[in-house]
């Protein structure tokens, strides 16, 4: 066999070989890749209180302006007819966190007041995880009534508004009146009626409150509209102010006109801490993003409402000065706020033996 016949039949069995592979691939059946299923969603369930309060609306805000950054979890907001009932539901277990001040913190760890009898039913604690604003409570009485009641204690025996039962402003401005020794009687009354009420004579005065000095919850700002021009502070008195400040009790400023454009002079108000905090169901690691997503997300958090602009300025100082409001030998901190404050170096050492466990 010459060459040239030997180099045709080596070239016509390589063409055979490659043409039975071809074939023998496209008979080959083919796996489609899978598709990556995503991890389940956590969700996180905030309990708070009704949808017309505040705690609502801006915990509904705050939750919509981060969810974009933190897609792997679902927030729900679930209400309740108050701040109080909003509490215990979640310490029943029915939520993840809840809406609580730095003096509820205080009457629930030591069961008294509106959670007294209560620890039977606790199947989980808040402990201190996302401080958000301060609120501050004051009085108002109408302009026909402020030539007899000048001061606080011209309220002793009275019928008072001071703001719904169960709420934290309704404690606040309870524990003040206590402090000077000025006992009321509270009437509830719908809050979209107390400027009514008012002027009725059903109550005397209605007590209100801020956010941050500069917001009003969305039935203070009904009351501003009904009531316009017809309110003025009520104000304690200098002997009054020195028992609050003896009692522990702080006062702050407000200028009258936030409440009415036409009410002038300064409202003094009794300050206290506001947030939302979880239980230790929730873990280290979500607590640290959820806090690291407020701090990206803080320059629009003011555009949800005015009142957060405070913390909104400085997240990690806000979560400082909450801890030390709440008093963290009571109240345990998340290890998910102790691990963003020691990042930032806002801790203090001793505060190591009262991170929750």
């Amino acid at each position: 066999m010459d060459m040239r016949k030997s180099g045709l039949i080596v070239l016509l069995l390589a063409v055979a070989l490659l043409l039975a592979g071809c074939a023998t691939q496209e008979q080959k059946p083919t796996t489609p890749t899978p598709t990556p299923t995503p991890p389940p969603k956590i969700t996180w369930t905030w309990a708070t209180l009704d949808p017309g309060g505040y705690g609502y609306r801006v915990i509904a805000g705050i939750l919509d302006t981060v969810r974009a950054d933190m897609p792997q979890y679902d927030f729900v907001v679930k209400p309740y007819s108050s701040t109080t009932a909003a509490i215990k539901g979640f310490c029943k277990g029915e939520a993840d966190g809840t809406y609580i001040a730095d003096l509820g913190f205080k009457e629930l760890y030591t069961f008294t007041g509106a959670f007294k009898d209560f620890k039977p039913e606790v199947k989980q604690m808040p402990v201190q995880s996302f401080w958000t604003y301060t609120m501050e409570t004051f009085i108002l009485v109408p302009k026909d009534k402020a030539d007899k009641i000048k001061s606080w204690k011209d309220l002793e025996g009275k019928k008072v508004y001071l703001t719904p039962a169960g709420y934290m402003n309704h404690i606040n401005i309870r524990r003040a009146l206590d402090a000077v020794g000025v006992k009321v009687e509270h009437v509830e009354v719908d809050s979209k009626f107390v400027c009514k009420a008012l002027e009725e004579g059903t109550i005397v005065v209605t007590a209100l409150y801020t956010t941050a000095r500069v917001s009003l919850p969305t039935w203070g700002q009904e009351l501003a509209i009904s009531c316009k021009g017809k309110l003025v502070p009520l104000n304690p008195s200098p002997d009054e102010v020195e028992k609050l400040q003896k009692a522990g009790l702080q006062l702050v400023e407000i200028d009258a006109k936030v409440v009415d454009k036409e009410m002038s002079g300064t409202i003094y108000g009794i300050p206290f801490y506001f947030g939302y905090h979880v239980g230790m169901k929730v873990s280290e690691k979500d607590v640290y993003n959820f806090l690291k997503s407020i701090e990206k997300n803080a320059e629009k958090l003011p555009q949800v409402d005015a009142g957060l602009k405070p913390m909104a300025e400085n997240v990690a100082k806000f979560q400082y000065l909450g801890i030390k409001s709440a008093d963290p030998k009571l109240v345990p901190i998340h290890p998910g706020l102790a691990k963003y404050l020691k990042e930032k170096g806002l801790w203090e050492a001793e505060w190591d033996n009262y991170i929750a466990k």
